[in-house]
């Protein structure tokens, strides 16, 4: 084979075996470089191969981007979907949380109506049996409202 042949030949083989990775593009040009120093590869050819390189590279470059783009959108979803679920659990266990404080308080104020039923009664009856002791006891908490009524006022 003649120079030029075997130069193409190998040529030929560079494109169809495309790198994996920075290395082996970097190996490939170093080749390309000490072959044209050795005067066997034409300008124009190693022009060719440079831009053979180039491209391949860029097609890798584009494919990685591309698969990290997918890669961070089907993260981005995931977040989504866990924020949105985590949000309607929190919902739910709010409502839960106001629907029991609801039934609480209707518990709370009937057990105060029932409790100022049971003193009302209880009142009364202290006051029908000892009505001299409810008009002084009256008169005494009077006396004492008036006197923090009137230190109050000064």
């Amino acid at each position: 084979m003649a120079p030029n042949e075997n130069t193409a030949a190998r040529n030929g083989k560079a494109r169809k075996a495309a790198p994996a990775d920075e290395s082996a593009i970097d190996a490939q040009a170093e080749a390309a470089a000490e072959a044209n120093e050795a005067g066997t590869v034409s300008p124009a050819e190693a022009i060719h191969e440079l831009g053979d390189t180039l491209g391949r590279a860029w097609s890798e470059a584009r494919a990685s981007v591309s698969g990290i783009g997918a890669q961070l959108g089907q993260r981005a979803r995931n977040v989504r979907q866990e924020t949105r679920a985590a949000a309607s659990e929190t919902r739910d266990g709010l409502q839960d949380a106001i629907g029991g404080m609801g039934e609480l308080g209707e518990e709370i104020a009937d057990d105060a109506i029932e409790l100022g039923r049971a003193v009302g009664v209880s009142v009364s009856a202290f006051v029908r049996r000892h009505p001299m002791r409810s008009v002084a006891i009256a008169a005494a908490a009077g006396m004492l409202a008036a006197h923090l009524l009137r230190r109050r006022g000064r």
